[in-house]
């Protein structure tokens, strides 16, 4: 894997450089992040020129090759095809880097601000992460530089909900979205056996019970890897209120050594006890899936298809199905596994098990599909799931597929 850790400095500097007193003013009111710790988390801003970072960066010497494998910058290209280019990816949006070792810059994920450019007259995500390349830099786990021996260690959901822990001096770590990808659950836990002490996990508390559902996967993951002490914080809620983050919790006075008092061991919560019985219920279900595969072939009646020199029906009979995968029974609603929901329902999967449909932001032509472009989207190959998986972003995904279960 090529080196990117120099060019990732040069970017970090330039986002620092740009971010002004009204970005800053902005974060400490809206986020409650003080100006101290802004400039000690290396936060910035991402200017809405499309080319400022690349000119930045070719001006430093990279090449437009190392550049765009970076993830920080990427191929373009009109509505109509008539015009292509290559442009920055986190335009007009305030930067926090994800920090490791000595709080040197690893992974970019970039908020929308009103300066944030619409791509094909479509509205900007909320979030955008750092596109994940063949040999660019992977998302690492947010957080990982505060873990401390013997000192409890905090698991949170939104990375601004870790950030405004961290300035209060807790050891956090964060998946930045519900829960911790099934494969990167033993990193995880690693760092949880790193702190040697209790681990509570404390994620948004909304009507919708998304916040919760995570929690629980992240709880029953944790302990499948041998770690004993795990407890679920529960956050407060109003009345009429549809969510309440850790963030806006501690901003409006809460005190989250109350909350770590009052968490209830996982091995007890009885979301946790249900998120067992589900996995039970999803193994089972896989089961099924690959012996039905299996008869399947065995009886003649399926036509293999390659791509690249990879047998894809053989390689999906080693899959499990969508709906296992998920965790979502077939023709039944739920989270949207990649952008979460408010209400945990803008996400349904077919009547057989192996399709999906995505209502996140409403609902578009092209918002679904099958296990391989939700893998796609998972892994940050595909940054639009309103685009068909082809090309570099195909190749990617059935690489790490291979690699998972070939």
């Amino acid at each position: 894997m090529t080196d990117y850790s120099a060019l990732m400095e040069d970017a970090c500097r330039f986002y620092e450089r740009h971010l002004t007193d009204a970005h800053r003013d902005h974060l400490l009111s809206r986020y409650g992040l003080e100006p101290w710790f802004i400039e000690r988390m290396r936060i910035g801003y991402a200017p809405a020129d499309g080319s400022a970072l690349l000119l930045h960066l070719m001006n430093r010497g990279y090449s437009a090759d190392e550049i765009t494998g970076s993830g920080l910058a990427v191929r373009w290209e009109s509505k109509d095809g008539a015009r292509s280019g290559v442009g920055d990816l986190l335009r007009g949006r305030i930067v926090f880097p994800y920090l490791v070792d000595d709080l040197r810059p690893a992974y970019f994920i970039g908020r929308a601000t009103p300066e944030t450019p619409a791509y094909h007259d479509r509205e900007p995500a909320k979030y955008q992460k750092q596109q994940v390349t063949p040999d660019g830099p992977r998302e690492p786990i947010f957080g990982t530089w505060s873990v401390t021996p013997g000192e409890p260690l905090i698991i949170t959901e939104g990375i601004t909900d870790a950030l405004i822990v961290l300035q209060d001096s807790w050891s956090c770590i964060s998946p930045v979205t519900t829960r911790f990808k099934k494969e990167r659950i033993a990193e995880a836990a690693a760092w949880c056996q790193k702190a040697a002490a209790p681990v509570y996990i404390i994620n948004d508390n909304e009507e919708s019970g998304a916040g919760l559902q995570g929690a629980a996967k992240i709880a029953q993951g944790l302990m499948t890897q041998g770690i004993g002490r795990v407890y679920i914080g529960t956050l407060p809620r109003p009345e009429g209120v549809e969510k309440v983050d850790l963030n806006d919790f501690l901003r409006s006075g809460g005190d989250i050594e109350t909350v770590l008092s009052t968490a209830s061991p996982a091995g007890d919560h009885p979301t946790v006890r249900k998120e067992q019985q589900q996995e039970i219920h999803q193994a089972a279900a896989l089961l099924r899936s690959i012996v039905s595969r299996q008869r399947w072939e065995a009886s003649g009646g399926k036509t293999h298809k390659r791509s690249g020199g990879v047998d894809l029906d053989d390689l999906k009979t080693r899959m499990p199905s969508l709906s296992a995968y998920t965790g979502i029974p077939p023709g039944r609603r739920g989270s949207h596994p990649v952008y979460g929901s408010i209400h945990g329902d803008n996400f349904a999967i077919s009547e057989d098990g192996e399709t999906w449909v995505s209502f996140h932001g409403g609902a578009e032509k092209g918002k679904g599909g099958d296990i391989l472009k939700l893998i796609a989207l998972e892994q940050g190959y595909l940054t639009d799931e309103r685009e068909p998986l082809r090309g570099e972003a195909f190749k990617q995904t059935i690489r790490y597929c291979r690699e998972r279960w070939g």
